[in-house]
């Protein structure tokens, strides 16, 4: 999934949208079964070595083909992206030869696709892969997703970037054979054969089908990584910094922390043997990257972050964020997936309803795991839940779950994508506090995700129209009214009555605040679909008494026309306004552009803020709201 951080806004928006659903390594179905018999092993040979103008070179082995002509696919889309990536973009001079060594006709059917006519006598393809990092195309791949090649210094592979499929042939076994420089050191999941190598210069990985090449990165660095086991997990964290600025041992310790309470917060759950964490630190001075962050796969995670990041930012923002996040997808999609997951469609995909579990209940997780393991206490797992109910506001609030899951590649549902991690993580929080009432404390989400991967697993996908109802029959009438109303259905969540069913109750309060923003930096402002900026449904005291109306489209601030570009400037400038000083407003109310002038008043609002109550261990509030943190 992807997890992106906004170096503009991650104060705002800690994942800006787009997230991520990780493939799952499922084997031992009967077309890999027979691909393996009749020697159908398609091999990859990729050559780190000679670096071509920023290019490397891959060759491709369909062994022999029985059709008369076939398609070869670079991935359109990966899962967890949401958005049309389009890695065939960098991929150049893509040729086939035939068993003599003869060029053969090569028909390029779109962005992502090659034809070969005559298919029986192709021998092999070849093609060169230019790397996303510093490309000068136009694209969507966002970092943690794209490629990078730098020669003898680092490769970052996400493979869809490098690797396609042959149409028809996608479950058949991979092997892919990587050269690669000396100095240089894989880190990946992905099972390497070449274990008893004398010298560090080649790799042969292993796939049984070609969406575990797509769930597997490899990251090419040199020496920077520590390595523990943790409960029963190998995990390797592998760090590139390029100028040398960060070691992987300086973030080790809260890694084995974050990784102890998070295994102890899944035990009982069968989860995976080996994490693999590869980090690669970009220099803001040659990547001027705005978005950043993480993709998660099955038993591992990419990890992109600015090297100028202090070591407790890296272990305060990457630890016990983004890879506490990506570390619980080893739930679900791993173990709890549907059809749509299971065989993923890389070039015209079909979308799953339930990005409400997959990233929504993964997310909650990552929240619940802290403190119900004691790394923090209970009003601060409230204040990130409240958080979380402020941000989700600022969607649509009134759009089914399951309709924008399924149509998330199209708007108006992409653009709300972002509302995954917040409404998507309340949705299970809500089912949580529903579970533990009517369970009398005993049952909560943890032991529903529980059952369901043992009920399905890898290997046994539910259907997609069908899970919910399983769900239900599982659980307790009150969970299918919840789903209808506010999953499926369209209805806002009432979140004060499920907090009060726990003692958690609502205080509202009149503080001060500055004209752009309030104390905790959340705007009165936002950014609409034409990139305007017009003042939000909350207010304060200074903008009514300038006449300030929600929607009003602001075009210029004392006489300064405001844009995206300088908002920043001029906001700041604000906080320097005091009471008496004259202010004039531009903006655009239904179509007519409007003056707004005035003095600056004592800027006031209402703020609500969620408190716990002490209310005595004995409350029945209390002992309910336990069983949902503690239990």
């Amino acid at each position: 999934m992807f997890r992106p951080t906004n170096m503009k806004y991650n104060k705002l928006m800690r994942k800006l949208l787009l997230g991520v659903i990780g493939l799952v390594i499922l084997s031992g179905c009967s077309t890999t079964k027979l691909a393996k018999k009749e020697n159908k092993t398609i091999e990859i040979a990729i050559d780190l070595n000679n670096v071509v103008d920023d290019k490397v070179q891959v060759t491709v082995n369909p062994q022999k083909i029985k059709e008369d002509n076939v398609v070869y696919q670079i991935p359109a889309i990966v899962p967890g992206t949401y958005a049309i990536s389009d890695y065939g973009k960098f991929i150049v001079d893509f040729k086939a030869y035939d068993n003599s060594g003869n060029e053969m006709p090569v028909k390029k059917l779109d962005t992502n696709s090659w034809q070969v006519d005559n298919a029986k006598n192709l021998d092999k393809v070849s093609y060169w892969v230019e790397d996303t990092f510093d490309s000068e195309k136009e694209h969507k791949i966002y970092v943690m997703a794209g490629t990078n090649i730098e020669k003898d210094k680092n490769f970052f592979l996400n493979l869809p970037g490098f690797v396609g499929y042959f149409q028809g042939k996608k479950e058949y076994p991979y092997e892919i054979t990587v050269s690669h420089p000396e100095n240089l050191y894989e880190t990946s999941s992905l099972i390497n054969k070449n274990t008893t190598k004398e010298t560090n210069t080649g790799d042969v990985f292993i796939a049984s089908r070609y969406d575990e090449i797509s769930d597997n990165p490899i990251m090419y660095a040199p020496k920077n990584s520590v390595s523990f086991n943790i409960n029963g997990i190998d995990v390797t964290l592998a760090v590139y910094s390029p100028n040398n600025v960060h070691a992987a041992k300086d973030v080790e310790e809260a890694l084995k922390k974050m990784v102890e309470a998070q295994t102890n917060f899944l035990e009982g759950f069968k989860t995976t043997n080996e994490y693999n964490i590869l980090v690669y630190l970009f220099d803001p001075q040659v990547y001027k990257w705005n978005s950043f962050g993480a993709l998660e796969h099955l038993s591992s995670t990419t990890v992109v972050y600015p090297e100028t990041y202090t070591k407790q930012q890296l272990s305060d923002g990457m630890i016990n964020g983004t890879i506490s996040h990506e570390f619980f997808h080893i739930v679900t999609p791993l173990s709890v997936h549907s059809e749509e997951i299971h065989s993923f469609n890389f070039n015209e995909p079909n979308m799953s309803q339930h990005l409400w579990m997959y990233e929504g209940v993964t997310e909650y997780f990552a929240n619940l795991f802290q403190v119900n393991q004691g790394l923090i206490d209970e009003q601060a797992f409230i204040d990130a839940m409240q958080q979380k109910i402020s941000t989700s506001k600022r969607f649509d609030d009134n759009m089914s779950f399951t309709k924008m899951s399924k149509n998330i590649l199209d708007e108006p549902y992409a653009k709300n994508y972002s509302n995954v991690y917040m409404k998507g993580a309340l949705i299970g929080m809500s089912l949580d506090i529903i579970l533990r009432e009517e369970s009398k404390g005993a049952y909560g989400i943890r032991n529903l995700m529980k059952d369901l991967s043992e009920k399905y697993g890898a290997k046994k996908p539910f259907k997609d129209d069908l899970i919910i109802d399983e769900i239900v029959k599982m659980t307790y009438p009150a969970v299918g009214e919840f789903f209808k109303n506010h999953v499926v259905g369209n209805t806002p969540i009432d979140y004060n009555a499920l907090f009060s069913k726990v003692g958690v109750e609502e205080k509202t309060e009149t503080v001060e605040t500055s004209f752009f923003l309030d104390r905790s930096n959340t705007p009165f402002i936002s950014v609409n679909g034409n990139q305007e900026i017009y003042f939000l449904k909350r207010s304060h005291t200074a903008l009514e008494a300038l006449g300030v109306k929600a929607g009003d489209i602001l075009k210029s601030v004392n006489d300064e026309e405001i844009n995206l570009q300088n908002a920043r400037q001029i906001i700041g400038k604000s906080f320097q306004w005091k009471e008496g000083d004259p202010i004039k407003l531009k903006v655009v109310r239904d179509g007519k552009e409007v003056s707004l002038e005035g003095k600056m008043v004592k800027a006031t609002t209402q703020i609500s803020s969620l408190k716990v109550q002490d209310l005595g261990a004995d409350n029945p509030k209390v002992i309910l709201r336990n069983a949902w943190l503690k239990g």
